[in-house]
């Protein structure tokens, strides 16, 4: 199965945009109980900085202002996934190539290699029935990052009938979040979320919460 998206993220300085391919390979047991999952992905990247945010904690002096603005870079991540309909297990690897991203027009001046860090991903999650179609399904997120403080993910999910939600999540020492969503007619997902910042999310960032709203179409035929 093949994916495409585009995506822009924005967070302080930085920005991203981005082309990702991704493609999985399903296999499945002889009693259709397990399935099994495995996916590879290839994006390329423009990484931008807004340097007029970073003059206050920089100075004008920093030797990246003297370098361009974004830099364009490919990467790529791999994962593997588990489940039997009711437990679910998987690994993930993103920024495998690790791309360097200079942004100093003078290198010998860096004190440290500007690139996309490898991050490592394990996630489970079980899904219990509470009644007609009703299903509360408790999950955890562990990721390990280079040059980053480990990452902490729990989470519980209400389901009804795979077409409305609503979830609660947190990072541990991070943020908390809220999510609801809704399906329309099998081919729309409608989401809405709220994050709190227990701490600023950097410090570029005036307010401590985020709103995000989410338009997921599938395009599938089925």
């Amino acid at each position: 199965m093949l994916f495409r998206s585009l995506y822009k993220d924005q967070t302080g300085a930085t920005s991203r945009n981005g082309l990702q391919f991704a493609y999985s390979y399903h296999i499945h047991s002889k009693n259709n109980k397990n399935h099994f999952g495995l996916g590879l992905e290839l994006r390329a990247i423009q990484f931008a900085l807004d340097q007029s945010k970073l003059t206050e904690s920089l100075g004008s002096t920093d030797p990246i202002f003297t370098g361009a603005k974004s830099k364009f870079a490919f990467d790529a991540g791999a994962g593997a996934y588990w489940t039997n309909g009711t437990t679910n297990a998987g690994v993930a690897v993103t920024q495998l190539i690790a791309s360097k991203l200079n942004f100093s027009s003078d290198a010998s001046a860096a004190t440290s290699t500007a690139k996309l860090y490898r991050q490592y991903n394990f996630l489970m999650s079980h899904k219990f029935q509470t009644g007609d179609d009703i299903f509360i399904i408790p999950n955890a997120l562990l990721r390990v990052s280079q040059n980053a403080p480990t990452e902490m993910d729990f989470g519980v999910k209400f389901d009804y009938q795979d077409r409305m939600w609503w979830s609660m999540n947190m990072r541990m020492n991070q943020f908390w979040s809220m999510q609801a969503g809704l399906k329309i007619k099998n081919k729309i997902r409608l989401t809405y979320s709220y994050d709190f910042y227990l701490s600023p999310a950097s410090i570029f960032e005036k307010n401590s919460g985020a709103n995000e709203i989410g338009l997921q179409f599938d395009l599938s035929k089925k």
